[in-house]
């Protein structure tokens, strides 16, 4: 009997180890800009080609810069209410980077491209650095970019 609870703790011991183990591993992510730079007829973006696509600069002042946001999908998403949860680098809680533009996503449909929508607004980050930029559209999660922000003081 005792063998067997002795055997039992080291088993439970191993279990709980290789638990976290495999949580720091899930945790780990790699962290870098992976917003390709791209060019259409709306002129050049940066994100993921089509499915996020953002006229405006990287570098943001103090008072804020205007983005032009495009989305590009398998559903219809115009006229949905869209939001953007941002995360920078080793932070657990997200900000909203958006500070003022429009509820919800215009609708563009132009030839035989179809833009779902797109939205206009005014980004603002609290610091430098790498930003996840995870965009919901009617509360489900849409697609997600990393961005190398830098903010001018």
């Amino acid at each position: 009997m005792r063998k067997k609870l002795l055997m039992l703790i080291v088993f439970s011991i191993i279990f709980v180890l290789a638990a976290c183990k495999s949580e720091e591993t899930i945790k780990e992510e790699k962290w870098e800009d992976n917003s390709q730079t791209f060019t259409n007829e709306y002129g050049e973006m940066f994100g993921n080609e089509g499915s996020i696509g953002i006229i405006g600069s990287k570098t943001v002042t103090e008072n804020g810069q205007k983005w032009m946001w495009h989305f590009w999908g398998t559903k219809e998403i115009s006229d949905k209410k869209w939001e953007v949860k941002a995360f920078k680098q080793g932070a657990k809680e997200a900000i909203n980077p958006i500070k003022s533009g429009v509820e919800k996503l215009v609708p563009r449909n132009d030839g035989d491209e179809v833009i779902n929508g797109h939205a206009i607004s005014t980004v603002l980050f609290p610091s430098s650095g790498l930003w996840k930029l995870q965009v919901y559209i009617d509360e489900e999660y849409f697609d997600e970019i990393i961005v190398d922000i830098t903010q001018e003081q």
